[in-house]
């Protein structure tokens, strides 16, 4: 087995390999990057993908970035390691642990203090291989799922707009605001913004969108449709969320529930930024009935279970699932604080 970084001609070959490697445990799915395997990692700066294999065969896959976060009260260059899967006909030979120790030599050689990664609820193996490389449990996450059913009133959507590179300025002074003394937060400016915007699959200004009374902005959040980059089919769903299904739709809680076969449309909501919970929670319910007529089905953030942004979503059927952030330090003096964190929603 060797591990390389992979071609961009392999990205067919990846796609397929991806689509034969289910996730999840109550509700098992299959992932494939759209429209191109590499797509996904094009959120990030500096991203690279590594592929394990043995002759000319691709046995397995996992990918980092390198971006600049806080780390106890430093602004610090961080590494983030995500999309590890191996072939089912070589599970339990060692190929997730060679990719990692494959990025951790990366990460070291570009100066990355620290490396982290989320990984979802019930995910035993994952947890048992980055605990093992000498990753902590940092955190335990929340992902919040609004179920988009129907359309609601939006109080002032009057005040509510997509940015203009004008905005930019003020929009990057409210993030930093809004995130100042959270751990792993970027730091941003107008000039980021708008490379990010440049940069990132299906962003652009018509999906980052503000709201604000007499010219100034009080909230913010950027729409990231994840349908678009990354094809998610339902294969199939444990007893117990069978069940739940069922129970919901004869409550009339929602109108029907995933069933295998089922193409799932979901949207992440990232850049959010508020001087309140109360000037968010207008802009959350405009996105829903954006996303209602788009067809998105789900909407979904990354926060802290007690973080403010919850309080935006309370008049929606929400479903909350736990992520858990692990954490290595790749310096000696580097420890991340036990303050609360940021996660912008590109990394999932």
């Amino acid at each position: 087995m060797n591990i390389r970084e992979a071609l961009p001609e392999e990205s067919e070959e990846l796609q397929r390999l991806q689509a034969k490697c289910p996730q999840g445990k109550s509700l098992i799915v299959s992932t494939v990057n759209l429209p191109d395997f590499f797509s996904r990692a094009r959120a990030y700066e500096s991203p690279r993908v590594f592929v394990a294999y043995e002759e000319d065969r691709i046995i397995g896959s996992a990918a980092c970035a390198i971006r600049e976060g806080v780390v106890g009260a430093r602004v610090l260059r961080v590494g983030y390691e995500f999309q590890y899967f191996t072939s089912p006909d070589y599970r339990r030979r060692g190929v997730a642990r060679r990719l990692r120790h494959k990025i951790e030599r990366h990460l070291t050689d570009q100066r990355a203090a620290l490396s982290y990664t989320l990984i979802m609820e019930g995910n035993l193996p994952s947890m048992h291989l980055f605990e093992s490389e000498g990753f902590g449990l940092h955190r335990e996450l929340v992902m919040p799922a609004i179920a988009v059913l129907r359309e609601v009133e939006v109080p002032c959507a009057e005040n509510i707009r997509p940015i203009t590179p004008r905005d930019l300025e003020a929009v990057a002074e409210l993030l930093n605001q809004t995130w100042h003394g959270h751990e792993l937060f970027e730091p941003t400016s107008a000039a980021s913004l708008a490379h990010q915007v440049e940069r990132i699959p299906t962003l652009d200004y018509s999906n980052l969108l503000v709201s604000e009374d007499e010219s100034q902005i009080l909230a913010c959040v950027g729409l990231w449709d994840w349908s678009r980059i990354m094809r998610i089919t339902v294969l199939r769903l444990s007893l117990r969320m069978r069940i739940l299904g069922r129970l919901l739709v004869l409550a009339r809680i929602v109108p029907r529930f995933p069933s295998p076969g089922d193409t799932l449309r979901q949207m992440m909501l990232t850049m959010i930024g508020y001087k309140s919970p109360a000037h968010l929670a207008p802009l959350v319910k405009y996105v829903n009935n954006l996303a209602l007529g788009e067809g998105i089905e789900q909407i979904f953030c990354i926060c802290e279970r007690g973080d403010k942004i919850l309080e935006s979503m309370k008049e929606f059927t929400r479903v909350d699932t736990a992520v858990n952030l692990y954490v290595k330090p790749l310096e000696p003096s580097v420890s991340i604080a036990d303050g609360p964190v940021c996660m912008t929603g590109f990394d999932m």
